[in-house]
């Protein structure tokens, strides 16, 4: 971790949710999914922009993972039919849940999205499931 980002976690006093070995086990099990590959929705510690939702490149969220605040899991897939025909929705909650099972990932629901919390400061008091 860099100095800038250690800078910002000590001064929004900042306690980490998820470790490097998660992170790996979640990112490595999307990446290597061929049946399963869920849009997602991040925020960075750095400041309040919200990326997404949208599909990502594994690898880069992995590379990434020690700045990012929370990340929000779509449980359907938006398959394109057509720019007459509204996107068919695939439900894949499922498979997400066996995800973060099989590694213990903690997560809460938020707005009907799977909340995965990088980090959490003392105004926030997720309900993990």
């Amino acid at each position: 971790m860099n100095e800038h980002i250690s800078k910002i976690i000590d001064q929004r006093q900042l306690v980490s949710v998820m470790n490097k070995t998660k992170w790996r086990e979640l990112c490595g099990s999307f990446s290597g999914s061929d049946s399963v590959s869920p849009e997602i929705r991040y925020k960075l510690i750095f400041g309040e922009s919200i990326y997404g939702f949208s599909a990502v490149w594994w690898d880069e969220v992995f590379r990434d993972c020690v700045a990012i605040e929370w990340m929000d899991f779509d449980p359907f897939n938006h398959e394109f039919r057509g720019q007459l025909v509204s996107k068919k929705k695939i439900e894949i909650r499922n498979e997400i849940f066996e995800i973060f099972e099989k590694y213990n990932i903690p997560y809460s629901i938020e707005g009907g999205f799977y909340r995965v919390w990088g980090y959490i400061d003392r105004h926030v008091s997720p309900q993990f499931v």
